[in-house]
């Protein structure tokens, strides 16, 4: 697992410390960018599984969020519909032996695009629950 994660540094900052500046909430907002999410998912998941780690994001990113004085809320801070998509694809990509930079790769920032309609993504329900997608069905199973 170390040779998968190694070249995936943020600002050289390592893809474990970011999972678990996570977990503690002590992550610096700057690290907190979209290659910080999926560096995060990736350690987590390899750690504890899909559905392991949609719980812990479920709880941690907001926590992470507030420490940030980020509000979550229908406008803004934690997105359930996202965070279920880069869980479930992470968690595909792994399972397809796929490395942390392979991963980065196939999952840019709009990535959810491919599936879901921007209304619908950017709506308040699906920022505060699943939304299925609307637009096409994507080549991985949801963790929900």
């Amino acid at each position: 697992m170390l040779r998968r994660l190694c070249a995936a540094r943020i600002s050289g900052v390592q893809p474990e410390q970011i999972a678990a500046g996570l977990l503690d909430a002590s992550l610096p907002q700057s690290e907190w960018t979209h290659r910080g999410h999926i560096s995060a998912a990736h350690v987590l998941i390899s750690e504890r599984g899909g559905a392991a780690t949609l719980a812990l994001c479920r709880e941690r990113i907001p926590l992470l969020n507030d420490a940030h004085g980020v509000a979550n809320s229908d406008s803004g801070g934690y997105h359930e519909t996202l965070t279920i998509l880069y869980v479930s694809a992470v968690a595909d990509a792994i399972e397809r032996g796929r490395t942390l930079d392979e991963t980065f790769a196939d999952l840019d920032r709009n990535a959810a695009l491919r599936w879901w309609s921007e209304p619908v993504l950017m709506s308040t329900a699906a920022r505060c629950a699943f939304v299925p997608p609307d637009l096409a069905t994507p080549p991985f199973a949801l963790i929900t």
